[in-house]
């Protein structure tokens, strides 16, 4: 539906036709929303600056009538686009350096699996956490034995860990804590009632340090052979 609002850019008034929203964030629910009011004022100086302004909305239906704020962009005087956003504030992972260069994908699914327990999505964030690991050791293993890659892609964790850590008896430790904790939120069934997410995500981190700082120390040994 389009609505003429009335704007001010500094001295200047006009009337700008915008599109009101089709749906309610709140109930979720297709309505035609109040129009309560909108800002009086705008950064834009000129007609070559692009312009914002919000515009209060509120929502039609009886049981719901909550408020809502759209933001627009208005770069012509006459009409405006919708400036998409959510109200979620951006989510911060810290994880060791270096690490998305061992397991891109391991940063990935971590990093949205934090976004599911900052929602209290808790049954969804554990799995997601065990997911993220078995990615990161993985791709860890893999990095140590690049000919048995498809080998390594296709067997269970609990093998991998078994198989081709040895060599490396603390992130062994770590890995298998990791991929017992991590089962327990993917099965029905809990085999290890004292440990819990939180748990689960500090031995995935204590893991990632690990394997983080052995990727700088083959760095390291990497620079000082070739200036030997």
């Amino acid at each position: 539906m389009k609505l003429n609002v009335e704007i001010y850019f500094r001295d200047m008034r006009t009337t700008v036709t915008i599109d009101t929203p089709s749906k309610c964030p709140h109930c979720g629910r297709t309505m035609s929303p109040l129009h309560v009011g909108q800002s009086t004022s705008s950064e834009r100086t000129s007609v070559s600056e692009e312009g914002r302004f919000s515009v209060i909305f509120r929502c039609s239906f009886e049981d719901c009538l909550k408020y809502f704020v759209i933001e627009y962009i208005n770069d012509n005087y006459e009409s405006a686009s919708t400036v998409n956003y959510t109200y979620r504030p951006p989510i911060k992972v810290k994880l060791p350096e270096n690490i998305e260069k061992v397991s891109p994908v391991f940063v990935e699914i971590y990093s949205q699996a934090t976004v599911a327990e900052s929602e209290a999505l808790n049954q969804i964030a554990g799995v997601g956490y065990r997911k993220a690991a078995e990615f990161l050791i993985k791709d860890y293993v893999i990095s140590k034995n690049p000919s048995d890659e498809e080998h390594i892609k296709s067997i269970m964790l609990g093998k991998v860990i078994a198989d081709y850590l040895n060599d490396f008896p603390k992130i062994q430790a770590l890995a298998k804590s990791v991929a017992w904790i991590g089962n327990d939120e993917t099965h029905y069934v809990r085999r290890h009632d004292g440990k819990d997410i939180e748990d689960l995500k500090k031995f995935i981190l204590s893991a990632a340090q690990f394997i983080a700082a052995d990727y700088d120390a083959d760095e390291a040994l990497l620079f000082t052979s070739s200036s030997d």
